[in-house]
């Protein structure tokens, strides 16, 4: 007869086969950022002057698809922490929609240079055209700003719905969404800021938006932090 308070190991062993695999909504997140990564390092556009090859990829220009892939290793790392999946609020919660949307803006800006690298070419007597590079990053970074935006924007467990929002006093609790948005304000400033002294202003308009993306995220989450240890000293 087996005693029915026996503690059994079996109990506590994960089940067979990766998790990612069992989750639609990180395998989709997942699949985008390495689709978006691979095209970032493809040609976006090929061409000619004369009999002189031409070509124009993500890593030339701004570098965009080069950023494109960072985001697809951060949100590959992001997938695997649970916090920024499942995180009710905050901040984290809203890190996958917001590269989804920074990857599609650089995804866009990337056509401009590259259109503009085929005038180039034109102008000199040649041409070019558009390469298959640039839509399978453009097919990678709409399917991370969808699986994003999902991921960031369904209901979670416990959320209750939301009660008309009314004038009342301030509260001690008040401070942390204070706090994480005030931060993620100076952050977003200060990756602004960062950009204009690092770079020329001809090619400064996407570091402004990688710097400030990663300057809002970090400040959200370092405005909260400091929100979180005010209420505890003032409680």
């Amino acid at each position: 007869m087996t005693d029915p308070f026996r503690w059994d190991p079996e109990l506590t062993k994960a089940g067979r086969g990766s998790s990612l695999l069992r989750d639609p909504l990180r395998l989709g997140l997942v699949s985008g950022a390495v689709v978006m990564a691979i095209g970032g390092f493809l040609p976006w556009a090929e061409g000619h002057i004369g009999f002189l090859p031409k070509q124009f990829g993500g890593l030339d220009g701004a570098a965009d698809g080069t950023i494109m892939a960072g985001l697809a290793v951060v949100l590959v790392v992001i997938v695997r922490t649970p916090e920024f999946l499942e995180s009710a609020d905050g901040g984290r919660r809203w890190v996958p929609m917001i590269i989804g949307l920074a990857s599609i803006a650089l995804w866009l800006l990337g056509r401009q240079q590259a259109e503009a690298a085929i005038r180039s070419w034109e102008d000199d007597g040649g041409g070019g055209t558009l390469q298959v590079g640039y839509w399978v990053a453009g097919l990678g970074a709409a399917a991370v700003a969808l699986f994003g935006s999902v991921a960031s924007l369904r209901r979670r467990a416990g959320n209750v719905r939301i009660s008309p929002p009314t004038v009342r006093r301030p509260r001690r609790t008040d401070l942390r969404p204070l706090a994480a948005a005030l931060g993620a304000l100076v952050g977003a400033t200060a990756g602004a800021v960062l950009a204009l002294a690092l770079f020329p202003p001809i090619t400064v308009a996407l570091p402004i938006l990688f710097f400030g993306s990663f300057g809002l995220v970090f400040g959200s989450f370092a405005g909260g932090s400091l929100g979180r240890r005010l209420a505890k000293l003032i409680g």
